[in-house]
């Protein structure tokens, strides 16, 4: 059984942590602390910028890796002989199905059975909620220069509260023009590893004062690793999706 991990993605390390795996873990990311409480542990960087030798120092039996990649990192990981699980995540279901992986790989299945359950079932209470309210033209922007607008997961979860995400389609650089023309009734800050954003950048944008977000003042800003790591914290993500969406 795989006994010593490192993980390379705070997802990986949220659901490791909430599986009760978190003793499996040799090492994390530095980024790994937003969502679970691993200061004590050796912090590497992500799959984008990791070290192999010194990923390599901690000798693993496995490395689990998650997007973002950077080209060539992988390759250097095997290299240097080290086992390597790679998974990428493209929507909710994935996110199910790696929970479910990753519990049969530490022989602790009916856990992440359990795990996936209670996060269906939040979500589930989100979208009942969701129901009777007017749908909104959502812009989840995550990350300002270029400007991109969030992954498939996260417009998943946007639809499930009854937004619309716009532009289409989602996971891609846009252009300020197809925001403006898109004219968001909110626009959600969600800016990938940036703990602190300030919305009176997006409001002071050239020519965006015409829409509709920017002229109800309803540009927020989330906690972006909650919605940007796709673990179990997408539950809690949603929670602020939903009070950037539904105000009291």
């Amino acid at each position: 059984m795989t006994q010593r991990i490192v993980s390379l993605e705070p997802s990986i390390t949220a659901i490791l942590a909430a599986l009760g795996q978190r003793h499996r873990l040799v090492g994390v990311t530095r980024y790994c602390h937003r969502l679970v409480e691993v200061t004590d542990l050796p912090q590497l960087d992500t799959t984008w910028a990791v070290k192999a030798d010194e990923v390599a120092a901690l000798q693993p039996d496995l490395v689990i890796a998650a997007t973002p990649y950077q080209a060539g990192k992988i390759d250097m990981l095997l290299q240097a002989k080290l086992d390597v699980l790679c998974l990428y995540p493209q929507c909710v279901a994935d996110v199910y199905r790696h929970i479910r992986w990753l519990g049969r790989l530490c022989d602790v299945a009916d856990q992440a059975d359990a795990l996936v359950e209670q996060m269906q079932t939040g979500l589930a209470d989100l979208r009942r909620r969701a129901e009777d309210k007017p749908r909104q033209r959502v812009y989840v922007e995550e990350w300002p220069k270029p400007l991109m607008n969030a992954g498939l997961w996260i417009a998943e979860l946007v639809e499930l509260l009854g937004g619309v995400g716009v532009p289409p389609p989602v996971g891609r650089q846009v252009t300020e023009q197809e925001v403006i023309e898109a004219d968001p009734e909110v626009i959600i800050l969600c800016w990938a590893g940036i703990d602190k954003m300030d919305p009176s950048r997006v409001l002071a944008r050239p020519g965006w004062s015409n829409v509709s977000a920017v002229r109800s003042g309803r540009v927020v800003a989330v906690n972006e690793i909650l919605l940007n790591a796709p673990g179990p914290n997408l539950v809690e993500g949603a929670q602020q999706l939903w009070q950037a969406l539904y105000p009291a």
